[in-house]
């Protein structure tokens, strides 16, 4: 049987801003901290983390860094024509781009394995099955 090849692409609403990843994801989270919801507009964000190497972004991007609770900078890339935001780059995985999943507009992406700050999530939400909790970070 033929190996099937990864290759998705993550795009912004406009289109204009796009990261193109070559391999599988090596790390896929959701994190529910403050941060995340505000930075998401939503309840969680939903990230899938991709080697470097695997990565290709095309299109002008602006840049945002912020100071995360462990002390580490993190920061998010957006359009700047439309304002979302693609992918993100973290101190703490140097090695790693972190593509926002719902920029690959792909139902059937697989689901994280980790829900960091779970003690965040909103109280009308489930406990999601199968993925684990970590209360915070």
């Amino acid at each position: 049987m033929a190996e099937t090849k990864f290759r998705k692409t993550a795009s912004c609403l406009c289109g204009a801003l796009t990261v193109t990843a070559s391999a599988q994801p090596k790390r896929v989270h959701a994190c529910a901290c403050l941060d995340c919801q505000r930075m998401s507009g939503g309840t969680m964000s939903y990230t899938a983390f991709f080697p470097n190497s695997a990565v290709t972004i095309s299109g002008a991007v602006t840049a945002w860094r912020r100071t995360a609770d462990s002390g580490r900078w993190a920061q998010s890339h957006f359009c700047p024509a439309c304002g979302s935001r693609v992918y993100t780059t973290m101190e703490a995985f140097p090695n790693f781009t972190g593509v926002a999943v719902g920029c690959f507009a792909d139902p059937s992406f697989e689901k994280p394995a980790t829900l960091f700050w779970s003690s965040r999530r909103h109280d009308w939400l489930p406990k999601l099955e199968n993925v684990e909790s970590v209360e915070r970070q």
